[in-house]
């Protein structure tokens, strides 16, 4: 008996994006640009605002758990050109990644791992964890900062008091 594969979405806004990583791995890493591309074939391509509540995107937390651990784990799943921490971020253009991508929570789909075996994953949950960093925010604030500490222009004062 084969198993079904679950429905998946993906929003439009990252669509495209997805398509273009998936074509450029099925060059460099032809095992991950398949079933990248395979997944993004069979979504469901959703207007970005009308995605379904507890479904795993790209940019946002998923929480799951690989071959029925007792540890879940969460991350952020995102493009490879914007990992910057494997603890707690999750490349779509992993075996992991690309499974994880579009599915609903109570989800369970196999895939291979990069060295060949066979896993499972269930999505547990979508949206940051308790206690999960706030990364986001703390982006912004590292930038607003740099801009206010930056040089100044010659027509800038600096700041002002109300």
């Amino acid at each position: 008996m084969v198993d079904q594969l679950p429905p998946i979405v993906i929003a439009r806004r990252d669509h495209a994006r997805l398509e273009r990583l998936a074509d450029y791995a099925l060059r460099e890493r032809p095992p991950v640009g398949r079933f990248l591309m395979s997944e993004i074939r069979r979504a469901a391509v959703f207007d970005t605002n009308k995605v379904p509540e507890g479904v795993a995107c790209l940019s946002e937390w998923v929480t799951y758990r690989v071959d029925g651990s007792r540890q879940s784990e969460s991350k952020i799943l995102v493009c490879p050109d914007e990992l910057r921490n494997g603890q707690i971020e999750l490349s779509v253009l992993s075996p992991l990644g690309a499974a994880v991508l579009g599915m609903s929570i109570g989800q369970r789909i196999k895939f291979f791992s990069i060295e060949g075996g066979l896993h499972s994953v269930i999505v547990e949950d979508v949206g940051a964890p308790a206690g999960a960093p706030l990364l986001f925010p703390l982006k912004a604030r590292r930038k607003a900062s740099r801009v206010s500490t930056g040089s100044r222009g010659p027509d800038d004062d600096g700041p002002q008091a109300a």
